[in-house]
């Protein structure tokens, strides 16, 4: 796979329609030069000028051939199937995910909707919206319950 360019000839590209990615690369002082956009039409007409591409859904697979100069692709994302990998490879494109950068707060997440749904904090919220307030349950069986004193 050719190499990339020194850091002071490197370009490059951030491509992603919400995130500020060159914001905090700017604040790294690195040698590399790069630019940042926001949509697709503007994804394609500056990413032939990219050495490097740190993108996730604005990435389309016919770049590969409007981009010689392109020798690496970050993608903000864990997936990667949107990738033609063959395509890569044919073109010397290297090609990285970001999976597992966001290992803690994925696992996180799903331990409060196990919560979340073990304390019916979904049916509590419909019940406040529609201003019902259930008396109190005497049958364990409908009951929310108490996540320490299930039978795991």
């Amino acid at each position: 796979m050719p190499a990339l360019p020194p850091a002071s000839d490197l370009t490059i590209c951030f491509a992603h329609a919400a995130y500020q990615l060159q914001a905090e690369f700017s604040t790294r002082g690195h040698a590399a030069k790069s630019f940042e956009v926001r949509s697709l039409d503007d994804f394609k007409a500056r990413a032939p000028e990219a050495d490097v591409v740190v993108v996730s859904g604005l990435w389309r697979n016919e770049l590969i051939a409007a981009c010689p100069k392109l020798r690496f692709v970050q993608s903000v994302s864990a997936g990667t199937d949107q990738y033609d990998k063959a395509a890569f490879a044919t073109a010397g494109i290297r090609l990285a995910s970001a999976q597992g950068a966001n290992e803690r707060a994925v696992s996180e997440h799903a331990m409060a909707l196990i919560l979340g749904l073990t304390r019916q904090i979904h049916l509590a919220r419909d019940n406040q919206t529609a201003r019902t307030w259930r008396p109190m349950i005497g049958d364990r069986a409908r009951r929310e319950d108490d996540w320490a004193a299930r039978p795991w």
